[in-house]
């Protein structure tokens, strides 16, 4: 069944996958964050974690349409009318 030579076979597949996945999955994080360097949307200055809450939101961009300027849906959802 599991002969020690199919197992390194597998584990050795399952590293190269993630080696893979991780040099490509770099390439893009990396040409994300230039763009927006460029586009001065991200800011290179390291920050503690108080200081980044202390920071007002972005606004989005076409790089980042996630970031800020679309309210949660928790937030803008109306509570339930009770008037039944």
């Amino acid at each position: 069944m599991n002969t020690p030579q199919s197992m390194m076979i597998g584990w050795a597949s399952l590293i190269a996958a993630a080696g893979v996945s991780y040099y490509y999955a770099r390439q893009e994080i990396d040409a994300r964050r230039k763009l927006q360097r460029e586009l001065g949307v991200r800011s290179t200055e390291k920050k503690e974690w108080y200081e980044r809450l202390e920071q007002p939101v972005p606004k989005a961009t076409p790089a980042n349409p996630s970031a800020g300027g679309i309210p949660s849906p928790s937030v803008s959802a109306k509570p339930p009318d009770k008037s039944s």
